[in-house]
């Protein structure tokens, strides 16, 4: 449908220019694109944006959960540490009067150093009552059996919070509070000390909640676990019945945000519940508080999206104009080949299809140069491939082996050795490895055969001896890479390993005249003429047991080669019985910019 709709487009306003073709077919494209990123972000910010208010709300309530909870346990303390005290254990135990006077001023003391405590008092189990404070009276003819926190104390042997309430103990003061009690027992005999009360000056708890601001109208409320308020901003306004709130949900409900209908407005209650008190600090917030962002998100998105689709349209114009450039100039180009001039080139450096077109007709007139040069380098890069492949197939035998040694240093509980070895082997690979660079210093290389022989060192033992010697100022001179680690790896493997006392590598790197000269000797079985000739056959050409010494002789020779060119490689000599001397000749050389040399 949409198909036949732009060709007819294009059919009645004769839209035959390719210019006007791609500006009018991008822009139709791009404003369909960006309704349909505005309509998707439009709905996926606006639930994001609830979903993170609901969670910054969730966060916020469920913080001051935990600092009520905090402070109760503070307030718990107070109640443990009056239940140690001697005094107290002692006066129930003989009722001596003389220690009242004692028990008046420590229960004092705790309310003097907290301003967040109104009263202390203690009921003892024989009905002898203490407060904190002598200048006031107990009411006459109490009977604390009427007082619930009283009663839930005894009865339920925990610690008890209560819902806020006017404290009715006292003569002449009346105190909004909410009233911590629980029962004492003595932790020196098995008997109840009484029931002691601690009242918490309920603007505290108004301090702590009061500051949460949600919206023009939102605000947080306590209850507990029996549907009583604690805490609200507009109790007054409960108490006078003129507001309520959805206990039912409430008290019904897990953690969480529950949507209800409050004078047919939606609001959202979000819930948490305290493990310790019982409590449920609770958020009230209107629907239309947390959606009030979206009048500004439709706005934001009409004019982003308005912006957009003129962008576009400005965009599209400079894009045809861009591919209709180069065509004509590909074109022009073309009718002079035509007309027989074919000293041209296209000036076109567009990185596209057009510009291809433009480079595949340049090459056309250079293409016999262009395609030996092209040959030289696809064949050198076969070579180094080539050569890179066959340094990695040496590796893996090599890591099995050393992991293998590892793994059994581990369960001799050879500890210094497998650290010695796995130190070693991390050095011999960072250096292997050296960032991708194929050229490292001299000192390098012999740190990388140094690690290398480290590691064999503790596989054969007495078996295996070595001396390094470098000449001190050709230690910074560049080279490639692993050049020593596979003629000392055949060393081993096809020299010294089958001697039966073991036998000495000497690796020695020193200057001669302009050159380089790295010697590797062994003290080993020794090749014959005809054996070193086959180290630098062809792998195809190897017999099969020569095949893993041949690859990696012949790999180092023809890497110095390809660096450095013919004049550079290895030479071996080697007697029967005598041992094996490489030699590797390189060029002295301080400095070297890049692989190409």
């Amino acid at each position: 449908m949409l198909k036949n709709l732009l060709i007819k487009l294009i059919d009645r306003y004769n839209l035959k220019s390719i210019q006007v073709l791609i500006t009018f077919s991008f822009s139709i494209l791009i404003f369909f694109i960006i309704c349909a990123i505005a309509f998707l972000s439009y709905h996926i910010t606006g639930t994001v944006v609830e979903e993170n208010t609901n969670e910054y709300v969730y966060q916020l309530v469920k913080q001051v959960n935990n600092d009520i909870d905090y402070y109760l346990k503070t307030v718990e303390t107070i109640a443990e540490n009056i239940r140690y005290n001697n005094d107290l254990n002692e006066y129930v135990r003989t009722e001596d009067q003389e220690l009242e006077k004692d028990i008046i001023s420590d229960l004092n003391t705790y309310v003097e150093s907290r301003n967040d405590i109104i009263n202390i008092v203690f009921i003892s189990n024989k009905g002898k009552v203490f407060h904190n404070n002598l200048q006031l009276k107990l009411k006459d003819n109490i009977n604390f059996e009427d007082f619930e926190w009283y009663k839930k104390a005894k009865n339920e042997e925990k610690f008890v919070v209560s819902e806020s309430h006017i404290q009715r103990l006292f003569e002449s003061r009346y105190k909004w509070v909410v009233s911590c009690s629980t029962l004492l027992k003595s932790p020196y005999y098995e008997e109840n000390l009484g029931v002691l009360l601690v009242d918490i000056n309920y603007n505290l708890i108004n301090d702590m909640v009061s500051s949460i601001k949600l919206g023009q109208k939102g605000y947080v409320f306590i209850v507990d676990n029996n549907g009583d308020i604690v805490y609200h901003p507009k109790q007054q306004l409960l108490y006078s019945g003129l507001k309520s709130e959805d206990m039912d949900t409430i008290l019904n409900s897990e953690d969480g945000t529950k949507t209800v209908v409050e004078d047919r407005k939606k609001k959202q209650y979000t819930i948490t519940t305290s493990k310790y008190s019982g409590w449920k600090v609770v958020s009230s917030v209107y629907m239309e508080d947390i959606l009030s962002y979206k009048p500004n998100l439709d706005r934001f998105f009409f004019i982003m999206g308005t912006l957009a689709i003129f962008i576009s349209i400005f965009i599209s114009v400079l894009i045809s104009r861009s591919i209709l450039h180069p065509i004509k100039k590909l074109v022009n180009t073309m009718h002079q080949v035509e007309e027989g001039n074919l000293d041209v080139s296209i000036d076109i450096k567009n990185d596209n299809e057009i510009g291809e077109l433009a480079k595949a007709f340049n090459l056309m007139t250079n293409r016999v140069n262009n395609l030996v040069n092209q040959n030289k380098k696809i064949e050198k890069n076969k070579r180094k491939n080539e050569l890179r492949a066959l340094q990695a197939q040496i590796n893996p035998h090599f890591l099995y082996n050393t992991l293998d040694s590892i793994i059994w240093m581990a369960e001799s509980k050879n500890y210094k050795a497998v650290v010695t070895m796995t130190s070693a082997l991390a050095k011999l690979f960072r250096i292997s490895i050296s960032k991708g660079e194929q050229y490292i210093t001299v000192a390098e290389e012999i740190e990388h055969v140094e690690n290398y022989l480290k590691i064999q060192k503790i596989r054969y033992g007495d078996h295996l001896d070595y001396h390094i010697d470098v000449e001190e100022d050709i230690k910074q001179n560049k080279i490639i890479k692993l050049i020593i680690q596979p003629i000392v790896e055949n060393a081993i493997y096809h020299g010294i390993k089958n001697v039966p006392g073991g036998g000495m590598i000497d690796i020695s790197v020193k200057k001669y005249d302009n050159k380089i000269l790295i010697t590797i000797a062994d003290d080993g079985v020794g090749m014959s003429e005809q054996e070193i000739n086959l180290l630098f056959q062809k792998d195809k050409e190897l017999p099969k047991e020569k095949k893993l010494g041949g690859v990696g002789v012949r790999n180092v020779d023809n890497r110095i080669k390809l660096y450095y060119g013919e004049d550079y490689g290895l030479e071996i000599e080697s007697e029967i019985y005598e041992g094996t001397t490489v030699k590797a000749w390189l060029p002295n050389i301080s400095i070297i910019g890049g692989d190409n040399v």
